[in-house]
């Protein structure tokens, strides 16, 4: 039957679904919308992994976080710091504490949880903001071995309770090996003190947690790993820092069930310190025993003769450290009111002139600062000192990269001191806002014998004609530039 001419008009605008012609223009279309819907998944995973390394790397307190890196070794073990070269921070005590952190809501303190225990683990490099310090003296609850099942692997955390605020407690963790925790069970006794100091204990927070009864109890570990010495047995110790940390365990170290022993325990001594105390009994020869068991804190020993220079050693090393027979210098040019008188034609005896049997200088060097043997150096009268260049704590980032280049430099400028202890003293210069030249400078000044350190707190002046003299300027990995320098004129 013929088609009339509209149907076949109609058929030649569509095309048979089953035609040849039309199957491979399908299977393109298919294969198109494939390969964008693997393209997108591609840059899906691309862009989960980016952001998953950002957060490993920027999350070292998570398990998992802390795992990786553990296996990828891109995290280094808590390490042992100097007094000076500890993180800055700010040093608090009982009643300090209770009012800033025990006003925050569970969210405010999760975080700062997170920030601080960070800190911790990544050595504070860098630290988020100033690190806080915990001063005052705490009395022992009871004490716990740290097992493997425990943040800390090894050693023994001592609960304590302030002696100025009974509303703070404190978990103080000995980090140690396994030889030391026998003494450390035997010396942190129930109803002991704790005596924590700005000098030589730097106890750092690096948790916080709200009891339900309102008490906060810190978590604490001592940056410094001091050695002690028990009364009640022989020799020294050293606590170390771990080796490891087990992530997983989380903290505090002391649980809920530690928690209720230790107050209990710490109940019951009370209440027969009372009772003893009532009736003016005489203690037991165990009792004394235990009250004269304490640990004592002892400082590392210092040598008292500095080692000879050997040839490695520069010229100008070598020569800063004999006599010489040549006049003495000239004072620095900007610290003179007067003009230095010449020398006379005919010689005469000085002792500048005259090789004298008294010791020689030490070497300018990081050890000579250390050494208890170089507390003894020249001191000189105000604008009398030998010449030098004179140079301000903004211009010691340049000679932190190029060096001293051998020359004697005094630094002068207005500081505050952050740290003393002894004959040192660690300043700083004052902030002048976000990304000064002088943020990251640290300047540890030594004192000679007879000369005591400025306090804590204080602030220093020197002007051109009492500058410290520069003996080394060192940057760390981290930014950090430590200039060593000493005191050198007379008061």
């Amino acid at each position: 039957m013929p088609l009339d001419p509209e149907t076949k008009n109609s058929r030649a605008w569509f095309k048979d679904p089953d035609s040849e012609q039309s199957k491979p223009a399908r299977k393109d279309e298919g294969g198109l919308f494939g390969w964008t819907i693997l393209i997108l998944i591609f840059i899906g995973i691309a862009i989960a992994c980016w952001i998953g390394s950002f957060y490993v790397f920027g999350h070292p307190e998570k398990p998992f976080s802390h795992e990786v890196l553990s296996k990828l070794k891109k995290i280094e073990p808590p390490k042992r710091f100097e007094l000076t070269e500890a993180p800055r921070g700010e040093f608090l005590r009982a009643p300090q504490i209770i009012e800033r952190y025990g006003k925050m809501k569970p969210r405010q303190l999760e975080r700062t949880n997170e920030i601080l225990i960070r800190n911790y683990i990544r050595n504070y490099k860098p630290a988020d903001g100033l690190v806080p310090y915990v001063l005052g003296t705490f009395n022992i609850l009871d004490s716990f071995e740290l097992t493997g099942s425990d943040y800390f692997p090894s050693g023994v955390a001592a609960l304590a309770v302030s002696k100025d605020d009974p509303r703070l407690l404190i978990e103080q963790i000995f980090s140690s090996g396994k030889r030391v925790i026998p003494t450390l069970h035997r010396t942190l006794l129930t109803g002991l003190d704790i005596d924590l100091k700005r000098e030589n204990e730097l106890a750092a927070i690096i948790h916080i947690e709200r009891l339900k009864d309102g008490r906060l109890k810190l978590t604490t570990v001592s940056i410094m790993y001091p050695s002690y010495e028990s009364v009640a047995s022989d020799g020294t110790f050293t606590l170390e820092p771990p080796t490891m940390l087990n992530v997983r365990a989380g903290l505090p170290v002391v649980d809920a069930t530690r928690q209720t022993e230790a107050d209990a325990k710490y109940e019951h001594f009370r209440k027969k310190a009372r009772l003893a105390a009532t009736k003016k009994q005489e203690p037991k020869p165990e009792d004394a025993a235990a009250a004269q068991a304490r640990l004592m804190r002892v400082e590392k020993p210092v040598p008292v003769n500095m080692p000879e220079p050997t040839p490695a050693e520069t010229p100008t090393l070598l020569a800063s450290a004999l006599p010489t027979p040549t006049p003495a210098p000239s004072p620095l040019p900007t610290a003179t009111p007067s003009p230095t008188p010449a020398p006379s034609a005919t010689p005469s005896p000085s002792p500048s002139a005259t090789p004298s049997p008294s010791p020689s200088p030490t070497p300018e060097t990081p050890k000579a600062i250390a050494a208890a043997g170089s507390k003894n150096w020249p001191l000189y009268e105000p604008g009398r000192m030998p010449r030098g260049r004179l140079v301000a704590p903004g211009d010691l980032s340049d000679i932190a990269r190029k060096g001293t280049g051998g020359e004697r430099i005094y630094l002068q400028g207005s500081f505050n001191v952050t740290a003393a202890g002894g004959d040192r003293a660690v300043m700083r210069a004052p902030q002048r806002g976000f990304g000064s030249r002088t943020d990251n400078i640290r300047i540890i000044v030594q004192y000679p014998n007879g000369m005591t350190a400025p306090a804590d707190g204080a602030a220093v002046s020197r002007d051109s004609r009492r500058p410290f003299q520069v003996m080394e300027v060192k940057e760390s990995p981290g930014g950090q530039i430590n200039v060593y320098v000493r005191e050198v004129t007379k008061p």
